[in-house]
C-alpha cells in the first residue's frame, strides 16, 4: 500500500505548531501559504497566512505507524474522514498546490470556492504544470483555481488564457 495525502483538521491558529511537529516526527506534510499585506495605523507589515486555515496536509499510510503521530500532535483534531473512512487527496491537487505557492509571484490568494468553469492545464509560466479550474469574467482577465472541495476551500492565481490548455 503506498502513501496518500490527507487533510488534518487543526485547531484555530495551530498551522505552524503542527508544521514544527511533523518536522520533529519525520511526517510528510504541506501546509500551502499565502502573504498579505496588514496595515494599521501606523505601519504596514507583510503577513505569511495559511491558504487553508485549520488544515495541514499529511502523506500517510493509513493504516500505519506514522497515523499515530498525526493524531498525537498538539492542536490536531482528526484526519478528514467521511461515514468513519479517511479521504484521501489525489495528488495531482497536492502538486498543484505546491506549484502555485512555490512559484513565490506574490499572486496566490484565497478565492472562494468554484462549481462552474473549464478544468486546464497551465502550459507556460510561473505556474506551468498546474492543473484547475479557468474562472473569470473578461476574456483577458481569468484566473486559475484549485479546488480541495471537501474543505469547502480553494486557491486562486491570475493567467492569461493563452498560457493554458483544455484538459478532458
Amino acid at each position: 500500500m503506498s502513501a496518500q495525502w490527507y487533510a488534518a483538521s487543526l485547531q484555530s491558529n495551530r498551522e505552524q505548531q503542527a508544521q514544527k511537529y511533523f518536522a520533529g516526527q519525520g511526517v510528510i506534510h504541506f501546509l500551502p501559504t499565502y502573504r498579505t499585506l496588514s496595515s494599521r495605523k501606523d505601519r504596514s507589515k507583510i503577513l505569511v497566512r495559511p491558504l487553508f486555515p485549520g488544515y495541514i496536509f499529511v502523506q500517510l499510510i493509513i493504516p500505519g505507524p506514522k497515523k499515530t503521530d498525526v493524531l498525537k500532535c498538539p492542536g490536531v483534531s482528526g484526519i478528514v474522514s467521511f461515514s468513519g473512512v479517511a479521504a484521501p487527496i489525489d495528488d495531482s491537487i497536492i502538486e498543484s498546490l505546491k506549484i502555485l505557492t512555490g512559484a513565490d509571484s506574490g499572486e496566490v490568494q484565497p478565492h472562494p470556492l468554484v462549481r462552474a468553469g473549464q478544468r486546464v492545464l497551465v502550459t507556460e509560466g510561473p505556474f506551468k504544470g498546474a492543473s484547475g479550474m479557468l474562472f473569470g469574467s473578461s476574456s483577458r482577465k481569468k484566473q486559475l483555481v484549485v479546488e480541495v472541495g471537501f474543505l469547502g476551500r480553494a486557491v486562486a492565481v491570475p493567467i492569461l488564457p493563452e498560457q493554458a490548455i483544455p484538459l478532458l
